[in-house]
């Protein structure tokens, strides 16, 4: 009998477990693309400095971003951000593309 109500309480405690979902620690949770959402913003010191070394001008939004997108200096949600903050338009420097996606 002992044996049948503790198998019983595991059974139980398994199955509360489970309807909770899996226990992930806050730090694993953040980095998981589901979580970053509208992206992370860049670091605009290493967004500028692409902008200026790796880009020609003068560059349509479409061709800044393939740019972006061909890079492993970015995460997805940076690239995410940058996508999500730059606006239809030609760009003639990176100034002007640094001061599209800072009025966002």
């Amino acid at each position: 009998m002992r044996n049948v109500i503790k198998s019983t309480r595991t059974l139980l405690l398994v199955l509360g477990l489970a309807a909770f979902g899996p226990v992930v620690p806050a730090a694993a949770r953040a980095e998981t693309p589901a979580n970053e959402g509208a992206g992370a913003k860049p670091d605009i010191k290493k967004l500028k400095q692409h902008l200026k070394e790796h880009q020609t001008y003068p560059a349509t939004r479409a061709q800044l971003l393939a740019a972006c997108n061909d890079l492993v200096d970015f995460s997805a949600g940076e690239k995410r951000w940058y996508a999500d903050h730059l606006p239809e338009g030609i760009y003639k420097s990176a100034a002007e593309v640094l001061k599209a996606v800072g009025r966002k």
